[in-house]
């Protein structure tokens, strides 16, 4: 395949950084989901729509989802993932250089969500900032958060986060939205390593010309949140217009292969892929694509529906529970790929060692 001259020039300067052996590892997980938890059932019942619970089971694979409280707000979500991730990794927040949040569900629209993890964890060392790419947003901060640890040698620990509030925005008559997407938050820790590889590839990719498909579009200068906006609930989460179904299905695979050739990696050298957790029977399909048994993903959106940015991370450490991946420390160079999708849309997708 074929590289272009920017994909040429980022392999030959991450394998410069290679040779001065210093690279982003991650070296702990943590995540969250609020207390409360509604199955298919009381969302059909809600719905008063008979047979919705069976369908999200047969069609999407979700079969329950954890959703806030009324005095839950992003950033708390975000505060106790990334506590659990500090804890795990043996860092206390003091010791962290940067914290980069992914979220498309802020606190407020301004300021940024992060400064105010910040605050509330107390590292007060760290800078921050937000990261928007939708749904595609943490492996899109995993990139960054990595590069930084490349390129700059004050930067030795960060705290990389993708926090899900979706529900705050969610029409609960709305039957296309409040039967799919949860509250949650994924947190990793990635450090910088002299002796082994880390993130070693990655690779984004956009169409913009979805943007205006599915998204939260009152709040912003596009749409103010005028008092009319708000009585007609247009500030809820909404499908304007219907993705074409084959959007994943699509790009996903020729964006897996094009991720692992800039890897120097093939398909057969893949231990484990997490895709975004969005539909079982369209990463099923995925992995037939791609010609992987199906034993080399993991999958959570049964019991914790469809939580965005935070979901993949939610998927490696459900991996890890299970026993099924290695924790951080204890792998042996696994080859990963993470292949993630959000709205507008947005892809990204990174190949790791496991160690």
């Amino acid at each position: 395949m074929k590289l272009s001259k920017d994909e040429s020039f980022l392999i030959l300067k991450r394998g410069e950084f290679d040779k001065m052996g210093r690279s982003a590892l991650i070296t702990s997980l943590g995540m969250y989901v609020p207390e409360k938890m509604l199955t298919n059932e009381e969302i059909e019942k809600m719905l008063n729509r008979p047979g919705t619970a069976d369908w999200l089971v047969k069609n999407v694979g979700i079969k329950q989802r954890h959703v806030m409280a009324e005095d839950e707000v992003t950033s708390d979500l975000a505060v106790h993932a990334g506590r659990e991730a500090l804890e795990n990794a043996g860092l206390e927040p003091d010791d962290l250089d940067l914290i980069i949040l992914s979220t498309d569900t802020p606190d407020y629209l301004s300021p940024a969500t992060s400064v105010v993890v910040q605050y509330k964890l107390g590292a007060k060392n760290a800078g921050t900032f937000d990261i928007n790419c939708a749904c595609a947003g943490l492996v899109t901060s995993l990139d960054i958060a990595s590069r930084y640890i490349e390129t700059d040698s004050d930067i030795n620990s960060v705290l990389v986060i993708g926090a899900y509030g979706m529900t705050k925005f969610i029409d609960w008559t709305d039957h296309y939205t409040c039967t799919l997407f949860a509250d949650a938050a994924g947190a990793m820790v990635l450090q910088a390593n002299e002796d082994k590889k880390g993130i070693i590839a990655s690779k984004l990719i956009a169409d913009g010309t979805f943007h205006d498909h599915l998204g939260i579009f009152v709040g912003g200068t596009a749409e103010p949140p005028t008092v009319e906006a708000i009585q007609n609930h247009r500030h809820h989460l909404a499908f304007r217009k219907r993705f074409p179904a084959d959007t994943n299905l699509q790009h996903w695979p020729t964006l897996t292969k094009d991720c692992l050739a800039k890897a120097n990696l093939s398909i057969e050298d893949v231990d484990w892929i997490f895709f975004t957790q969005v539909n079982i029977r369209t990463i099923e399909t995925v992995m037939k694509e791609l010609k992987l048994p199906f034993e080399k993903t993991h999958n959570v959106m049964d019991k914790w529906g469809y939580t965005g940015s935070a979901c993949i991370a939610l998927a490696m450490y459900d991996a890890i529970a299970q026993g099924k991946l290695p924790p951080p420390g204890k792998g042996n160079g696994e080859n990963i790929v993470l292949c993630s999708s959000g709205g507008g849309f947005n892809m990204a997708a990174a190949v790791l060692k496991w160690w």
